[in-house]
């Protein structure tokens, strides 16, 4: 491989992360590309190259967590496999593909609750982008609860436990335990078991 190439992935990288630990220290509105590129070693220019504006870098730092593609392969329903059993294991999945990306998804939740800017339309299109995902996984295997409230009113309401889930776990609410996908899978069966009974109409 070119190493002209290879360095400059090198320094995208590292640019990357030390631009995750800035903004989770200081959102992102606070944290300048001018303080970025210090950080890192760099003069602005440089970082420019890389990144040509503050949306481009906070693009970049999500994709590089793993989190844009947020509509991840939602699994097909299994056998025999009851409707409620199918929920849980959805919202078990992204409860944990949460999980894996902490700083991130703090960073997130940081800036919504801040209301800074630069992260709103970023934030905006991602959770838009997530909400669909689970909007067309309900249509297609959950159909009873799409004709009984609509795909986009129960995506919303399970989006909304999903966030929930993660800041009352990161806020020291939830119970510690030493098994967090056992954990997460309760809840995730509890909330599928209560969509489940309940009575939209």
């Amino acid at each position: 491989m070119n190493e002209d190439l290879t360095a400059g992935s090198t320094t995208r990288h590292r640019i990357l992360q030390i631009a995750l630990t800035l903004m989770s220290q200081r959102g992102v509105d606070g944290t300048s590309m001018r303080d970025l590129a210090s950080a890192c070693g760099l003069n602005v220019a440089s970082l420019y190259h890389y990144f040509p504006s503050k949306r481009e870098l906070l693009e970049a730092v999500l994709g590089e967590h793993g989190f844009l593609p947020v509509q991840a392969e939602m699994p097909p329903a299994e056998g025999d496999e009851s409707p409620e059993a199918r929920l849980a294991t959805v919202l078990n999945i992204i409860l944990l593909s949460m999980f894996e990306v902490e700083d991130f998804v703090r960073l997130m939740v940081g800036e919504a609750m801040r209301d800074e800017e630069a992260a709103r339309t970023v934030g905006s299109d991602l959770f838009a982008t997530f909400q669909t995902s689970i909007e067309d996984w309900i249509v297609k295997q959950r159909p009873d609860l799409d004709a009984r409230s609509g795909a986009p009113a129960v995506a919303q309401l399970l989006s909304a436990m999903i966030v929930g889930i993660f800041v009352l776990h990161s806020a020291g609410v939830m119970d510690k335990e030493d098994d967090m996908q056992a954990v997460l899978l309760k809840r995730a069966k509890d909330a599928a078991q209560i969509l489940g009974v309940f009575d939209f109409n």
